[in-house]
């Protein structure tokens, strides 16, 4: 979200939001299709959703010390109906909680 100035008056009376979305720096989408493929080669019984112990082990590879915390953690911001997995379409929320934390494929 990007603030802009219309009036120099009276600052602050005269903003408009803008909300225009940015396209993501190409280094950041690449790091993106990274973790995301990871996370698919680590869904064991292919079932095409990832499970608290399957975000353990994923958190795990990315070289976690806390995996148990980031997969609930994970669970926690990406898992929007509450069903305990992560699905395709809950996965590019998992994939910025796992941006956030700092976390990159080796």
């Amino acid at each position: 979200m990007v603030w802009y100035e219309t009036s120099s008056k009276n600052p602050g009376h005269g903003l408009i939001r803008h909300s225009t979305p940015k396209a993501a720096p190409p280094l950041f989408t690449k790091l993106a299709e990274l973790i995301i493929s990871l996370f698919r080669r680590l869904d064991s019984n292919k079932d095409g959703r990832l499970s608290r112990q399957e975000l353990k082990n994923a958190f795990n590879s990315l070289g976690s010390k806390l995996p148990t915390y980031r997969a609930l953690m994970g669970l926690y911001k990406a898992d929007e109906n509450r069903d305990g997995y992560i699905t395709e379409e809950e996965m590019d929320k998992l994939v910025q909680y796992a941006l956030s934390c700092g976390y990159h494929v080796h």
